[in-house]
């Protein structure tokens, strides 16, 4: 009696999955509590990663090779083709998901500051490499998963050919090999909960929640519809078509899916997920030979082929239309089905780019989806995975006599399926329009940033006019300055972002803080003179500053006239235009359009030669940027201002139902550069060289990145932490 009771008593040994998910709570607490003092951790996280990875490729190789061998071509023929039928399905109504998401989204308006992608080409997609295993060796060291899966199937094929012994001792001795794999595999998964602490607390002590604000509409749709997908639709579809329960299928694969969650990453537990479904098929007396090797070839041969993990994620784009106040409109959703289908074959840091680019939606947005992986990957891989199972399942079912339709499961799936995406997405619209209201600030941003280097002391005078010392006879600009210790700078008003008033009357700048360094280096106080517009070549010949430091494009017909120094920085031509203009997103769209106006702000020889595109076009000059955006003749409307992407992405900003584009047939780039006084050479010679040390130096670096990305590099904002913001044991 005794000794039952004691044996009643005695616990059962903690499973692995509930291990897991202890290493992840407590590395969560951990990572909150110290913050980035656990960035650390993340060596070992990545590590652990390592040790997963190392056996998956020749598992992967040497599994669809054996199994492959086995089969004979009818049985091979038959597991494919109803595995694509089966993937079909699934895509499909992965891209229902992804059509009705956008439902979500309220209306609003954004912009954002300029990004170097607005000028950067697409990422290329080589295909031949990511697909053609041309050199096996090459692609296993490069990981390159979709031509190691076609080489092995094709070796898979080639052994097939092979009758008698030799076949049999090939693949006996790969089988044997792949069961030494599978259990060092299974050694390392030993480690997960370790591992899985390690990149918690490593995650958790350091991701940002700066862009959680702007990016929340993105981020909790996605979530809603992969939980949706996860935790009913795709479970509940196997449990309507197979003898499987609902339960069972998170039975068996519950510890492999939170490992997954953990670590961001599928392949690494491949292995481990194909066990877990032969343990599901022995519970349900069907974990037979010809059950465990389909496992063994779909689950693998199915990993390089869209997931619905990848495919859903995919609705970043139409929140990227979304968020930068351009939505894709309803005749653009067929190239967007059919390009998103297509780059679902690749990795979304890849499929992304390019279909922001031929949707003509602003690459800056690709900042925010990398920022956003931070918390999406997590989940995205959870889908993936239950869409390996949920397709090796039902494409085994059909092809091995176990699946049948339960017509009033089937019916309560997509009865509750539409009722939980209409009951989750509706009320998300509204909270989001309420939430969001108030979220976008950049406006705000620009109008308040502040002088990086405040060096020398400097006043602004309230016009133009001559320097009150002219030079004498001989004298240079340079010694003028010297002997004044003084320093007159022209610049523009409102020639936001490199030289405007912000929201306090303060003087700032690229250009402005650029003033400052050559003030230090001169030893010299600033006078800022105001520029008449329409009068800068004559106020510079007439002395009125020593140089000009607004942004100046270098041209033919201003080098002429002036003495310029050595360019600064490169910018590129582009057009601020309305966010519904799609017209004028590309070449052929704008120099089809009858007719249409510009305005230019002081450049004529710029506006003729965008005009040189567009024989049809007319510029029209304005007195100030204000004009195109709040005071346009009713005579001649204007449909764009043209200037640099640089500026105009500035001038978004604060006019946020406006977008930059680029209608142009390709990038046309202007050097900006400083005029200087008087034609003295001497002068834009030293200006020229003092450029020169500046950007070896990162000096022009630092203020590019701060006044046109918008990148503050005096920012020590840390990451938030219980021992900093709540104890205040640390700084």
């Amino acid at each position: 009696m005794s000794n039952t009771s004691n044996t009643s008593k005695e616990k059962k040994p903690m499973t692995l999955s509930t291990k897991i998910l202890i290493g992840l709570f407590i590395g969560i607490a951990v990572g909150l509590f110290f913050g980035e003092y656990c960035e650390h951790l993340g060596i070992f996280g990545d590590a652990f990663i390592g040790l997963l990875q190392m056996t998956v490729l020749p598992y992967i190789v040497f599994s669809l090779i054996v199994n492959i061998g086995r089969l004979s071509l009818e049985e091979g023929r038959k597991l494919i083709i109803n595995g694509i039928r089966c993937l079909a399905l699934l895509l499909v109504i992965g891209i229902g998901v992804v059509l009705i998401l956008p439902f979500a989204f309220p209306e609003w308006k954004s912009a954002n500051f300029f990004s170097t992608s607005f000028i950067t080409p697409p990422p290329e997609i080589d295909f031949l490499k990511l697909y053609i295993p041309s050199n096996p060796f090459f692609s296993l060291a490069e990981s390159k998963v979709p031509a190691v899966v076609l080489f092995s199937i094709l070796v898979g094929i080639g052994v097939m050919q092979i009758n008698g012994k030799d076949k049999d001792v090939l693949l006996n001795s790969l089988d044997a090999f792949n069961k030494a794999l599978n259990q060092v595999n299974k050694l390392v998964v030993k480690l997960t909960p370790a591992g899985v602490f390690a990149i918690a607390a490593s995650t958790a002590g350091t991701m940002t929640l700066d862009e959680l604000g702007k990016m929340q509409a993105y981020l909790l749709t996605y979530i809603v519809a992969v939980s949706i997908m996860v935790f009913w639709v795709l479970p509940m579809l196997i449990s309507a078509c197979t003898p499987f329960k609902y339960k069972d299928i998170f039975k068996y694969t519950k510890a492999t899916l939170i490992t997954i969650f953990a670590t961001g990453k599928i392949i690494v537990v491949l292995p481990q997920l194909i066990e877990d479904l032969k343990e599901l098929y022995r519970e349900y007396d069907l974990g037979n030979d010809e059950n465990n090797a389909g496992t063994d070839i779909l689950m693998p041969l199915a990993y390089p082929f869209p997931n619905l993990g990848t495919l859903v994620i995919f609705v970043f784009v139409p929140f990227a239309a979304w968020f930068v106040g351009n939505e894709i409109t309803l005749k653009d959703y067929p190239m967007f089905v059919g390009a998103t289908l297509l780059s679902s074959f690749v990795a979304p840091v890849t499929g992304i780019p390019f279909m922001l680019d031929i949707l003509k939606i602003p690459k800056d947005m690709f900042q925010l989806f990398v920022v956003s992986t931070v918390f999406t990957d997590r989940v995205r891989v959870v889908l993936g995975a239950m869409h390996l199972i949920t397709l090796t399942i039902l494409t085994l079912g059909t092809s091995h006599g176990f699946f049948k339709i339960k017509k009033r499961k089937i019916s309560m799936l997509i009865t509750v399926s539409v009722g939980l995406f209409i009951g989750t997405l509706i009320p998300l619209r509204y909270f989001l329009a309420y939430s969001l209201k108030d979220v976008y600030q950049n406006d705000k941003v620009i109008a308040n940033m502040q002088l990086v280097h405040q060096l020398v002391p400097f006043k602004v005078l309230p016009e133009a006019s001559p320097n009150p010392v002219p030079l004498e006879e001989g004298e240079g600009i340079l010694d003028r300055i010297k002997k004044r210790g003084i320093l007159r700078v022209g610049f523009y008003e409102d020639e936001i972002p490199f030289s405007y008033f912000n929201a306090k009357g303060e003087l700032v700048g690229f250009g402005i803080d650029m003033a400052h360094e050559l003030g230090s280096v001169l030893d010299a106080e600033i006078e800022f003179v105001p520029i008449t517009v329409g009068n800068m070549p004559e106020e510079l010949k007439n002395d009125n500053f020593d140089i000009v430091m607004s942004d100046i494009f270098m041209s033919s017909q201003y080098s002429a006239e002036l003495a310029f120094s050595k360019p600064y920085i490169d910018v590129t031509m582009a057009l601020v235009v309305g966010d519904q203009a799609d017209q004028f997103k590309t070449f052929d769209k704008t120099a089809a359009l009858d007719s249409f106006n510009i305005g230019y702000f002081e450049r004529s020889d710029v506006a003729e030669k965008f005009l040189k595109y567009f024989p049809n076009a007319k510029a029209v000059r304005l007195d100030t940027v204000d004009e195109f955006f709040d005071n346009q003749p009713d005579s001649v409307p204007l449909s764009g201002l043209l200037t640099s992407a640089e500026r105009g992405a500035a001038l978004t900003l604060l006019h946020p139902e406006f977008q930059i584009a680029n209608p142009l047939p390709y990038s046309i780039t202007l050097p900006l550069a400083y005029p200087v006084g008087n034609n003295d050479e001497n002068m834009a010679n030293f200006v020229s060289d003092w450029i020169e040390v500046n950007r070896k130096d990162g000096t022009i670096q630092r203020f590019y990145d701060y006044w046109i990305l918008g990148e503050d590099p005096t920012s020590t904002e840390k990451h938030w932490s219980v021992i900093r913001n709540v104890l205040h044991w640390v700084d």
